[in-house]
C-alpha cells in the first residue's frame, strides 16, 4: 500500500489505512473532487449516493456562483430537488436562525442535503445531516476554510462560538473554474489557515515530546507536505491562478482528512487558532464583524512563530522553530494579512489575547509551555512593543 504522503487526494476517499503509528486511520467519505469544470459531474455523484430527492442550501451569492448552475444539472439528469436560498445582505452565520430556517425547509422525503457554498452553509448542511441521519455532500464555491472534510460543526449559539458533533460530507465536489473568482479576502483567508499550520505542527511536536502526546509521523508529513505546496504557489493566489487555487482547496480538504485520520484537530489547529478563537469571541461579545477566520489564523501563526523564537532557549534539544520569515513572506506574497494591526485587533486585545488564548481549550501549544515556564508574561510584553510600535497603535 501506498503512504499516506504518495497518495493523490481522491485516493483518500473511503480509505482504511494501517498506519505505521500503530493504529488504523479512516475515512468515511465516499468522493472527493477537485477539478476545473467538475460541478458538471454533481448529477452522477447524486446518483452515486443514491439519487434525491435532494435538498439544495445556498444564499445569495453562492447561488449566484454555483447554486443555479446545481439546480440545472439536477433537473436536467431527472434527479428531483428543492432548495433553501438565504438572501440577506449580510454575511451568513451559522447561528440558530440559521439552523432553525433550514431545518424547517428539510422534507420528510430528502434523501440528500446538498450545501452549495464553503463555511456557514457546510457547517449548517453537516449539523442538519447529523441530527436527522440524512447524509449531505459540499459544492466548494470558495477555498475559504479547512472544514469541507471535517467532522465537527463550529456555531454561534446564545452568541458564543461552540463546535458541535458532526458527520463526514458523503461527498466533496470543488470546481476550481469557480473557486477562483471567489472575493479575494476568502482566497487569503485558505491561504492563511493553511500557512498556519507551520505553527500548529510545531505545537503538536512540542506536545509529543513534553508531554509524551500521541503523534503520527506520517499525517503530520502529510499535512507537511500540503503546506509547502500552498506556500510555493503563493504568488499564484495572488494573481488567482486556477492551478494555485486548486492546490490551496486539495491542501484545505486534506487538512480536513488529516484530522479525521488523528481523530482530532491537531495536525490543523494550534495556538494560532486560539488566537483567531479569542479574537472572534470579542467581537461577537461586542456585536462587531470581525475577520475571516483563516486571516486571523495567518496573522495568528507569525504570533506563535515569534513565540517560538523568544522560547528557543528553552525548548527541547533539537526541536526545529517554526520559521517566521518563511511564514511572513508567503502570507505577503499571496496577499494575505500578516500582522494584527492589518485585521484591525486592538492593542490591548492582542495583549489579553497572548495572555489568555490558551483558555479557549485544554490544548498544550507554545502558549501552554510559555506559561509554565513563567515566561508569557514578558514575552507577551515584548510582542505588544513590536507589533504595536508607539504612536502606531
Amino acid at each position: 500500500m501506498k503512504k499516506l504522503t504518495e497518495m493523490s487526494l481522491e485516493e483518500f476517499a473511503g480509505l482504511s489505512y494501517p498506519c505505521s503509528c500503530g493504529r488504523t486511520h479512516e475515512v468515511g467519505i465516499r468522493k472527493i473532487r477537485v477539478a476545473g469544470g467538475c460541478l458538471e459531474e454533481l448529477p452522477g455523484i447524486v446518483k452515486d449516493l443514491g439519487g434525491g430527492p435532494a435538498y439544495l442550501l445556498a444564499d445569495r451569492r453562492t447561488f449566484g456562483a454555483a447554486g443555479e448552475r446545481a439546480g440545472q444539472l439536477l433537473y436536467e439528469g431527472g434527479i428531483p430537488f428543492h432548495g433553501k436560498k438565504f438572501s440577506g445582505e449580510k454575511p451568513l452565520v451559522p447561528d440558530e436562525h440559521t439552523l432553525g430556517a433550514a431545518l424547517a425547509d428539510l422534507e420528510p422525503e430528502d434523501r440528500l442535503i446538498i450545501a452549495i457554498g464553503s463555511g456557514t452553509l457546510n457547517d449548517t448542511a453537516r449539523f442538519l445531516s447529523a441530527r436527522t441521519g440524512v447524509p449531505y455532500m459540499v459544492v466548494c464555491t470558495a477555498p475559504s476554510m479547512d472544514g469541507y472534510a471535517s467532522t465537527v460543526c463550529p456555531l454561534i449559539l446564545e452568541g458564543q462560538k461552540v463546535t458541535k458533533p458532526g458527520v463526514y460530507p458523503q461527498a466533496i465536489l470543488a470546481d476550481t473554474s469557480i473557486m477562483k473568482n471567489a472575493p479575494m479576502p476568502m482566497l487569503t483567508a485558505g491561504f492563511g489557515d493553511i500557512i498556519g499550520k507551520f505553527t500548529a505542527l510545531a505545537d503538536w511536536r512540542l506536545s509529543q515530546l513534553v508531554n509524551g502526546e500521541y503523534y503520527c509521523e506520517e499525517c503530520a508529513a502529510l499535512m507537511a507536505r500540503a503546506v509547502e505546496k500552498c506556500a510555493e504557489n503563493a504568488e499564484g493566489l495572488r494573481a488567482r491562478d486556477e492551478q494555485a487555487v486548486q492546490v490551496v482547496t486539495e491542501a484545505l480538504i486534506l487538512s480536513g482528512v488529516a484530522m479525521g485520520l488523528v481523530g482530532n484537530s491537531r495536525p490543523a489547529s494550534g495556538a494560532e487558532h486560539h488566537f483567531s478563537h479569542f479574537w472572534e469571541v470579542d467581537a461577537l461579545r461586542w456585536g462587531q464583524e470581525h475577520p475571516l477566520h483563516g486571516n486571523s489564523v495567518g496573522v495568528g501563526a507569525v504570533i506563535s512563530a515569534s513565540l517560538y523564537e523568544l522560547a528557543k532557549s528553552r525548548l527541547p534539544q533539537g526541536f526545529a522553530l517554526p520559521d517566521k520569515e518563511r511564514i511572513l513572506s508567503c502570507l505577503q506574497a499571496a496577499g494575505s494579512p500578516a500582522g494584527p494591526m492589518e485585521l484591525g485587533i486592538r492593542r490591548d486585545l492582542f495583549f489579553e489575547s497572548l495572555l489568555h488564548a490558551m483558555e479557549i481549550r485544554d490544548r498544550f501549544t507554545i502558549l501552554r509551555f510559555l506559561a509554565g515556564q513563567g515566561l508569557l508574561n514578558g514575552c507577551a510584553a515584548e510582542l505588544a512593543g513590536r507589533f504595536y510600535p508607539a504612536g502606531k497603535e
